[in-house]
C-alpha cells in the first residue's frame, strides 16, 4: 500500500499528527532553557549563564560538559547576564564544587536530577505514625500552596520526615519547620486560635493599606481577612464588652489592642475600633508590614509576608514543633551523570529491542515498526508530562519506560496474528482471513484493555495517597499505558496490517 493510502487511515493520520506535535514540543522544551546561579563563591547569585568559552549552556548537563571540555584551557570566559566573567585555571574547581545552579525551563526536573536541599526533620515530641503522616501532609500542602512542584516528602518508620527541596526554594525552609501555632489575645484573654479561623486572601479580603518613608527606607502594610467561627466571634464580643474607649491618632479605639501570635511570636498588633466593642463580628483583619529601599520593593515585601502567613494559616499547624537535624545539599553534578546514564540506558534498550526482534523474525519491518511505536509512545508521554507540569525525577522516567514496555507484547501478538493471516492467504489477506484477523485483534485489544485497567489500578494508590516519592512513577505509568491503548497500539495494528 502506498503512503497516500496509509495517510487516509484516520488512526494513522491522528497518530502522525500527534507524534509530530509531541516531537516539536519536546525539542522546544529541551532547548528553551536557562541556567541560573543559585549560590556561588565565584559568580553573582541570580546570574544566568549563557556560554563558557563559546560552548552554549542551556541545561545543567551542558554546564558541566562545557566546563570539562575546557578544563585544560588557559582561561574560562563565561558569558552571563551580568556580562563576561574571566576565570583563571585555579578557579575552575570552584565552578564545579562551590557553585550551585538550577535549570529554568518548561521541564521541571526532580531533586535527584537538578540538585537541591535534603532536610531531615525530627519532632520535638514522640508522634504516632498517623500524626507523622499528618505532619508530612501539612508540609506538602504548604509547599504546594507556594507553587513548589519539585518536592519529595515522606515520613520514615524511625519518626523522621525527609524533605527534598529545589535550590531555588531554599527561602521556604523556615516555613517548612514552622509549627504554625496561631492565636489571638486581647489583654490576657485568648479569643481564638488557628483552628477557629478561615483565612481569606484576594479580592475584597486583602490589599495594600499604605506606605510611609522611615529613614532611608519605606514601610508598607498589607492586610488580609480572618473569618471567625461563631465561638470565636462570641469570645471576641466577651473580651471587648467591658473595655473603655480611648482617642488615639484622631480615632476612637478600645483600650486594649488585639495581638496575633504565631509560634509564640508577636506578628501583628492592631487597635480595635470603638464600634466593635461587644460585637459578635465574624471578620477581623490582620496586618503585616514589609520594608524596602524603594516603595515598590516595600510593597512587594509586605505582600509576600502577608501571603506567607496566609499559607501557614490556610494549611493548618503541625502536630508538634519540628527541628532540622540534618541539612544536606545534593549537587546537580550528580543529576548530570544520572541523566547522561539514563539517556545511554534508554538508547541501549531501544537498540537491544530492535536487534532481538530482527534476529527473531529476520524481517526488518517488524523491529522497525515496534521501535517506532515505542519511541513515539515515550516521546508523546514525555510531552504530556511537560504540559501538565509533571516533575521529572528518576521514578517518573522509570514510569514512562515501564508503561512503554508493556506495549511490546501487545504489538508482537498483533504482528503474529497479521503475519499468520497473510501467510494463510498467500500474502494476500482474503475476506475470511480479514474477518478472522479483525476478530483476533478485537479480542487482543479487549485483553489489552483489561491489562491496562489492572495496571492503572495497581499504581493508583501511590497517585492518590500523596506519596511524593512514587507519585511521579504512578502518573507517568498511567499516562503512558493509556496513550498506548488509545493511540499508538491501534496505529501499530493499522500500520502492520498494511506494511507487513
Amino acid at each position: 500500500m502506498d503512503i497516500k493510502s496509509l495517510i487516509k487511515n484516520w488512526r494513522i493520520l491522528i497518530f502522525i499528527i500527534i507524534f509530530i506535535i509531541a516531537l516539536v514540543f519536546d525539542a522546544y522544551a529541551l532547548t528553551n532553557n536557562k541556567v541560573e546561579v543559585t549560590s556561588s563563591t565565584i559568580l553573582p547569585n541570580g546570574t544566568y549563564i549563557y556560554s563558557i568559552n563559546g560552548c552554549q549552556v542551556n541545561s545543567i548537563s551542558s554546564y558541566y560538559t562545557c566546563i570539562y571540555n575546557n578544563i585544560n584551557s588557559s582561561f574560562l570566559q563565561i558569558s552571563t547576564s551580568n556580562g563576561n566573567i574571566v576565570l583563571e585555571p585555579y578557579q575552575y574547581q570552584l565552578l564545579i564544587n562551590e557553585t550551585n545552579i538550577t535549570q529554568t525551563s518548561l521541564i521541571s526536573y526532580g531533586i535527584d536530577i537538578a540538585g537541591g536541599y535534603l532536610l531531615i526533620l525530627n519532632s520535638s515530641k514522640p508522634l504516632t505514625s498517623k500524626e507523622l503522616s499528618i505532619a508530612a501532609q501539612v508540609i506538602e500542602n504548604r509547599l504546594n500552596s507556594f507553587g513548589v512542584k519539585s518536592i519529595n516528602i515522606y515520613p520514615t518508620s524511625a519518626g523522621y520526615i525527609i524533605v527534598e527541596l529545589p535550590y531555588s526554594e531554599g527561602n521556604l525552609i523556615p516555613y517548612i519547620i514552622s509549627q504554625g501555632e496561631f492565636y489571638a489575645k486581647i489583654g490576657n484573654t485568648t479569643v481564638f486560635t488557628g483552628s477557629e479561623i478561615k483565612p481569606l486572601f484576594g479580592g475584597q479580603y486583602s490589599g495594600l493599606l499604605g506606605c510611609s518613608p522611615v529613614g532611608n527606607q519605606y514601610v508598607c502594610t498589607y492586610y488580609f481577612t480572618l473569618l471567625l467561627s461563631p465561638q470565636a466571634a462570641n469570645n471576641f464580643a466577651q473580651a471587648t464588652q467591658n473595655l473603655s474607649v480611648v482617642l488615639e491618632n484622631g480615632g476612637a479605639y478600645l483600650s486594649e489592642p488585639i495581638v496575633f501570635y504565631l509560634d509564640n511570636q508577636n506578628i501583628s498588633t492592631l487597635l480595635i475600633a470603638a464600634n466593635l466593642r461587644g460585637s459578635n463580628t465574624q471578620q477581623v483583619s490582620i496586618q503585616v508590614s514589609g520594608t524596602g529601599n524603594s516603595m515598590a520593593q516595600a510593597q512587594y515585601n509586605a505582600y509576600q509576608q502577608a501571603y506567607n502567613l496566609y499559607i501557614i494559616l490556610e494549611n493548618g499547624q503541625l502536630p508538634s514543633k519540628f527541628n532540622i537535624v540534618q541539612e544536606s545539599i545534593i549537587p546537580p553534578i550528580f543529576g548530570y551523570y544520572i541523566l547522561k546514564s539514563f539517556e545511554l540506558v534508554l538508547l541501549l534498550i531501544f537498540i537491544g529491542i530492535f536487534a532481538i526482534l530482527y534476529l527473531t523474525y529476520r524481517n526488518i519491518k517488524i523491529p522497525a515498526l515496534v521501535t517506532l511505536i515505542l519511541t513515539s509512545e515515550f516521546l508523546i508521554a514525555f510531552a504530556i508530562g511537560i504540559a501538565i507540569h509533571q516533575t521529572y525525577d528518576i521514578p517518573a522516567f522509570i514510569g514512562i519506560i515501564f508503561g512503554t514496555a508493556t506495549g511490546i507484547d501487545d504489538q508482537l501478538v498483533a504482528a503474529e496474528e497479521i503475519l499468520r493471516a497473510k501467510k494463510e492467504g498467500n500474502n494476500e489477506v482474503k475476506m475470511d482471513n480479514i474477518e478472522r484477523l479483525d476478530k483476533a485483534i478485537k479480542k487482543a485489544m479487549f485483553i489489552i484493555l483489561l491489562a491496562i485497567i489492572l495496571e492503572t489500578l495497581s499504581v493508583f494508590p501511590a497517585f492518590v495517597a500523596g506519596l511524593s516519592l512514587y507519585k511521579g512513577f504512578a502518573v507517568m505509568v498511567i499516562i503512558t499505558v493509556w496513550i498506548g491503548y488509545l493511540l499508538t497500539r491501534p496505529a501499530f495494528i493499522n500500520l502492520a496490517k498494511n506494511l507487513l
